[in-house]
């Protein structure tokens, strides 16, 4: 092979990884007033739990599900905002076409509560199907959140989780989008973050 025709095809793999990095990923970030950081809650305060997408080609729908699970923490309150969210209790809310069907035109997107009233663990699954159209690919952008106060110190552990009867991690196709986690999220008192802003 002429070194031309090596050039182009190490330009070929490299375009086809570029390509690929993107793929379908799920990541969480923390926003709110309770959010001290991506890695640590105030207690006390409301924070929300934002829920990133990737998606690297069209598709028709997906399931997905997460737990709130901790060794120190007995419960989280999930914060009420009747009719301004995708759940009856208003603390799972939507993002950029994920709030009506938009995107998701058969019923928007479900939220199926499994186990969603405080005491922890708490599952939550999200569902969504496409019929006239498709889900179609986008760079990383915040789609999904919950809403909730942490009463007490410790450490939170959100994770991906399957939601009976069916709610395994999984598109339309097949696929599972690629998962991050889990995520370690500490909580902590307001007065010893405050100290720590000092020094």
């Amino acid at each position: 092979m002429s070194r031309m025709g090596i050039l182009l095809v190490a330009l070929l793999a490299l375009a086809l990884i570029a390509g690929s990095s993107m793929a379908a990923s799920i990541s969480l970030k923390l926003s709110g007033p309770g959010a001290v950081n991506d890695s640590t809650i105030r207690v006390g305060d409301t924070v929300l739990v934002d829920i990133y997408w990737t998606n690297d080609k069209p598709r028709r729908g997906f399931t997905v599900g997460f737990e709130i699970s901790s060794k120190d923490i007995k419960n989280v309150l999930h914060v009420s905002d009747s009719g301004k969210g995708l759940n009856k209790n208003g603390d799972v809310k939507g993002y950029n076409g994920w709030e009506d069907k938009s995107i998701f035109d058969v019923t928007g997107v479900m939220i199926p509560e499994v186990d969603w009233d405080g005491e922890l663990p708490d599952v939550l699954g999200f569902g969504g199907a496409v019929a006239k159209q498709r889900y179609n690919a986008h760079e990383e952008m915040k789609c999904l959140s919950f809403e909730m106060i942490v009463p007490e110190t410790g450490t939170l552990t959100v994770d991906s989780s399957f939601w009976p009867p069916g709610g395994y991690w999984k598109f339309g196709s097949g696929e599972k989008p690629e998962w991050t986690g889990p995520y370690h999220f500490k909580v902590v008192e307001a007065a010893k973050e405050a100290k720590k802003a000092e020094k």
